[in-house]
């Protein structure tokens, strides 16, 4: 069996690795309530645009051609938002230098971003919608993760 990210195996006695490693239900413990506060904010805004985006997409592949308009204009409040996660994770990796997947995760979701803007602007609808769809995931899972950390003094 796989070792997790916890440093725990996924099944039988914990792996070398998961030796005395906290079990997968710990929390990750931060220095930091602004940098994590800010993250944690623009993370949910950030995941609630990306639920408005799919919507504005399904009134407009409804044939609401009105709704383009909305869409693009929301496109570019998301980038913003993305941008400041990138901001409030590199503030918070600052604090805590050992703590690098939200810095790693908000640098890659807003490659994606640019990506996805670009396949918007060139019309290639399959491409950006599924990018679209991942996008929501991402972000779902990053403001998850986010919501997961608690301030206190690493270990």
């Amino acid at each position: 069996m796989g070792t997790s990210m916890y440093g725990t195996s996924s099944g039988g006695p914990p792996s070398p690795a998961g030796a005395g490693a906290a079990p997968s239900t710990a929390r990750e413990t931060v220095d930091g309530r602004g940098p994590l506060a800010m993250l944690r904010a623009v993370s949910a805004l950030a995941c609630l645009g990306t639920l408005v985006q799919g919507l504005l997409a399904g009134m407009l592949l409804n044939g609401d051609v009105d709704s383009i308009d909305p869409h693009g204009a929301n496109a570019y409040v998301f980038e913003a938002l993305v941008f400041l996660q990138v901001v409030a994770a590199f503030l918070l990796w600052r604090r805590n230098r050992g703590l690098t997947w939200p810095l790693k995760a908000t640098v890659g979701i807003l490659v994606a971003t640019f990506a996805q803007t670009g396949l918007g602007l060139e019309g290639s609808l399959a491409a950006h919608v599924t990018l679209g769809v991942a996008l929501c995931a991402m972000e779902t899972v990053l403001a998850m993760r986010v919501f997961a950390l608690r301030v206190g003094s690493p270990s």
